[in-house]
């Protein structure tokens, strides 16, 4: 039986699972948008209420008005069954999450919180989490966003005043009774020594793959900007969204929690966080499913299994994005309803998207919501509403310039209206001689021209010659390049080639998004490469 939650004054949905699957069942869902070629933008159906809406709170919120959530949040939860939470069984619709919500208002006015005060919020993705989300919006907190394994010094290293978390043992934390408002107030709030940030919604933290991580200030505008940009591809009205992306992370937010929460979706949440493609199947069979956002990785782990083709060929629609697309994953993804998305926590977090079904290695679909460049020297730089109005350091808030162009350290190419990624900026390195060798660039070109390939990875054991690692399936009749095939990709370096290796791609270090570890990696190959070898295959 599905489980309830005891919450005052407030009606819970306690259904039976036989008994939910009906009354979902009674819901129209979308249907499976069509694969297609690229138009000038990515094609949108005749927008609903709330991408109406959306851009009224993205009007209010440029024009200074204190609190442009209120219309959002009170319309879309207050007495509503949808947006409704499934975790572990339990079902809470939106009218609890509200209820839920207004305890949790009563608890930080009781505590004397202000606009602009600064909250660690460290829960387990559900319901309970979506309550503080929306009383915190409410009252015009400064949310930090926080995995549940986060420590409670995140408040001294972001001067935040508060701490939430299931478990918390500190003076300055709140504890939920699950769905029922905190248990206790704390002890004490933590005096801040920095000023308290009202323009700032969000402190959200970069995954710190590719480099160290940082946290980034994100306003109402930001936020506003990219819902009111993207939701009208989503159609997300009567869906029901399988949620596995981490939501104290920028896409898992943005991209995947608001939207859901803002159309009335019924939101299923993997416990898994998206790890197994066994706990995937099983929530698709028992609530279903219309929509799917993830990374690469968690695409892969469903190919891996005898139905996930099927699966993601079923769904309506989703994002998939966070790390670069090789060959045999476009291919899979060309037959899906699924779209490529790109952006970063600085971007909040959008800066392109593509349209259903179209996909090719290293797409990143084209620009939505910003405007976009590219410097002289490759790199991708953004500006528009979507950027980010600052950055925390150990100071407290440093703040940017909103006009500014945004650098993302990602080296790109435009073709025709679409963006392709072509490394990082950061995978530079130098040889012996002072030649710098820009290797994602040459590691795109090889992705894009080599068939079967999963990745690839250029570097210099030596600091004189050049090594190529290829990350290589099991696929049936595939045959590995030769280095001959390779040269010409290397273009005036195709001399110095001299190694290529082939890795399984489980011996192939990865980030949580799917995307290489390069120190890993590096490290790895370091092992295998002698100094004598002219050509090794693992």
């Amino acid at each position: 039986m599905a489980r309830t939650h005891a919450i005052p004054a407030c009606s819970v949905l306690v259904l039976t699972h036989r008994f939910a699957l009906f009354v979902m069942s009674c819901c129209p869902r979308s249907s499976p948008s069509s694969s297609g070629n690229c138009s000038d933008a990515p094609r949108t159906a005749r927008a609903p209420r709330i991408e109406h809406a959306c851009r009224a709170a993205l009007h209010d919120a440029s024009n200074g008005v204190p609190n442009a959530w209120h219309d959002l949040l009170y319309d879309r939860l207050r007495d509503q069954a949808v947006p409704a939470f499934i975790d572990d069984n339990a079902i809470t619709p939106a009218a609890s999450v509200w209820t839920g919500s207004r305890l949790w208002v009563q608890a930080f006015r009781s505590a004397n919180l202000q606009a602009g005060d600064r909250i660690v919020i460290a829960m387990p993705p559900s319901a309970a989490f979506v309550q503080v989300l929306v009383a915190a919006l409410w009252q015009r907190l400064t949310i930090v966003l926080a995995p549940p394994s986060a420590s409670p010094e995140l408040v001294h290293q972001l001067d935040a005043r508060a701490f939430i978390h299931p478990d918390a043992d500190t003076p300055h934390a709140w504890v939920p009774d699950g769905c029922a408002g905190p248990l206790a107030p704390p002890e004490t709030l933590r005096s801040a020594t920095t000023p308290c940030t009202p323009e700032v919604r969000f402190l959200l933290r970069t995954s710190g793959t590719t480099a160290n991580a940082h946290w980034y200030a994100l306003s109402d505008t930001n936020v506003l900007s990219v819902l009111a940009s993207h939701l009208p591809y989503f159609k997300l009205k009567h869906s029901r969204v399988l949620s596995v992306l981490p939501w104290s992370h920028a896409f898992g937010l943005v991209l995947d929690l608001l939207p859901a929460l803002l159309s009335g979706a019924e939101i299923i949440r993997d416990p898994e966080g998206g790890r197994s493609a066994a706990s995937l199947l099983e929530l698709r069979d028992a609530w279903g499913a219309t929509h799917l956002s993830a990374v690469p990785l968690t695409i892969r782990r469903l190919l891996n299994h005898d139905s996930g083709q099927s699966f993601l060929t079923q769904l309506a629609g989703g994002i998939v994005g966070g790390a670069p697309i090789s060959a045999p994953l476009a291919d899979a993804l060309s037959q899906t309803a699924l779209r490529v998305g790109y952006g970063q926590t600085e971007a909040s977090p959008g800066i392109a998207l593509g349209d259903p079904g179209v996909w090719a290695p290293n797409y990143l679909g084209r620009p939505l919501g910003c405007t976009v460049r590219i410097s002289d020297d490759g790199e991708l730089l953004f500006q528009g509403q979507n950027a980010c109005i600052g950055q925390w350091t150990e100071d407290g808030l440093h703040r940017l310039d909103p006009e500014r162009w945004a650098a993302t350290g990602d080296c790109a190419e435009r073709r025709n209206d679409g963006l392709y990624f072509q490394g990082r900026t950061d995978s530079a390195f130098k040889l012996t001689n002072g030649r710098m060798v820009h290797a994602g660039p040459i590691e795109a070109r090889i992705k894009e021209a080599i068939d079967d390939v999963h990745d690839a990875f250029v570097w210099s054991p030596d600091g004189t010659r050049l090594a190529v690692a290829f990350c290589w399936g099991d696929a049936p009749h595939t045959q590995r390049p030769t280095n001959e095939a390779i040269r010409p990709h290397l273009g005036t370096l195709r001399r110095r080639l001299d190694t290529v290796l082939f890795l399984a791609p489980s011996d192939w270090p990865q980030t949580p998004k799917g995307a290489v570890d390069r120190v890993a990696l590096r490290q790895r190959l370091a092992d295998l490469v002698s100094s004598h070898s002219s050509s090794v295959t693992s």
